[in-house]
């Protein structure tokens, strides 16, 4: 997985946003820009399930800052289109229902029967590997790490995932702010009025 960028938003014309929108705007990028930096370095470095924990709320943060940011810019956004919004939404399903199985609502998560959390497992535990003769309910020939979760049974199951179900969503929502920050730098000032 290569690098995310990180966001120069701040050069965008300031005169889109009134003078408190602005100092939210540089707090917000500040924020995610150091969380872009722990992001970049911890992808080389995931060695444990607390690892892995810290790179999903890294991406949450990621994928909510930028959120915020096409928020304060929203009313420009009327002709915008990101080429890759189906990609940005199916990467941010993926990725919402890994991160509130795990993080948010470890116990019968019912909000992403989509993604197969109807509410029938309950989380244990992350592993970085499984026991040779456990079997993991997944498309990954090698995954990168393991949910492990009880099923209505009681019995215990490992389901695989790999470390790009979460860069994806990272990726995408920075690669749309990306893109939009070139659609409002297009923004002439005597136009403002058509947006008001």
């Amino acid at each position: 997985m290569k690098k995310l960028n990180y966001i120069t938003f701040e050069h965008v014309m300031q005169s889109l946003l009134s003078k408190k929108e602005h100092e939210l705007l540089n707090k917000i990028i500040q924020k995610l820009n150091w969380n872009i930096h722990d992001f970049n370095r911890l992808i080389d470095n995931i060695k444990e399930p607390k690892d892995v924990i810290y790179f999903i709320v890294l991406g949450d943060w990621i994928k909510e800052a930028c959120v915020m940011i096409y928020t304060l810019y929203e009313k420009y956004a009327n002709n915008f289109v990101y080429k890759e919004n189906k990609s940005r939404k199916q990467a941010n399903d993926k990725f919402e229902a890994i991160r509130s199985f795990i993080v948010a609502h470890p116990l019968r998560t019912t909000r992403h029967s989509d993604e197969g959390y109807d509410g029938t497992k309950k989380c244990i535990d992350i592993y970085m590997h499984i026991p040779p003769n456990a079997r993991a309910t997944g498309q990954c020939s090698k995954a990168d790490f393991y949910i492990a979760y009880y099923d209505n049974l009681m019995c215990c199951n490992y389901e695989d995932h790999m470390y790009s179900e979460i860069w994806d969503c990272a990726y995408y929502n920075i690669d749309r702010i990306e893109e939009f920050g070139k659609y409002l730098s297009k923004i002439r000032r005597k136009n403002l009025k058509d947006y008001k």
